[in-house]
């Protein structure tokens, strides 16, 4: 009789583990998804977005930078669209600033040297948690390379920047 209850209760202690175990499993995804789908509340665009440039002259086709807020960060985009003839195209730097006493200090660097991809195009995003109470903007430059000769390369650089966020 001991044995079959010893039984009994080691298999509903298993069992009430399990189903612990499952709702908390649940639980986490829910947080994970609740997460992903946090709201902007505000974004801005760059500047100096280029939609389609119109010289045949020009490296970079099109660039496009963006800030984004939602309540508990930052996001930043940026994209750069190339002609296909580049070996490089991306970003010689993207920083995150925020306004300080009238003066843009440099928050955070996602690139200190070039950052760039072996095609026509590259993106960057990331989400950045920043203290509350400052207004922030992202700097980049947008960059393609081509050979030219032999030894020789052709580069294009186009400065962007967003407006300002105050978070």
């Amino acid at each position: 009789m001991k044995r079959i209850l010893c039984i009994l209760l080691t298999v509903l202690t298993v069992s009430s583990i399990l189903v612990t175990g499952a709702s908390a499993g649940e639980l986490l995804d829910e947080d994970v998804s609740l997460a992903e789908a946090e709201e902007v509340i505000e974004s801005v665009t760059g500047i100096y977005d280029i939609e389609a440039a119109s010289s045949s002259s020009t490296l970079i086709i099109s660039s496009s930078l963006g800030l984004a807020k939602t309540s508990t960060k930052l996001e930043i985009t940026a994209s750069t669209l190339c002609a296909s003839d580049v070996t490089k195209c991306g970003f010689t730097y993207i920083k995150l600033q925020r306004l300080i006493n009238g003066t843009w200090v440099n928050y955070s660097a996602y690139c200190y040297s070039d950052l760039y991809d072996n095609s026509s195009y590259d993106n960057f995003s990331v989400s950045a948690t920043v203290p509350h109470g400052y207004y922030y903007r992202v700097i980049c430059e947008h960059y393609a390379e081509k050979p030219y000769l032999v030894f020789l390369k052709t580069t294009d650089t186009k400065y962007n920047e967003t407006s300002s966020i105050y978070f």
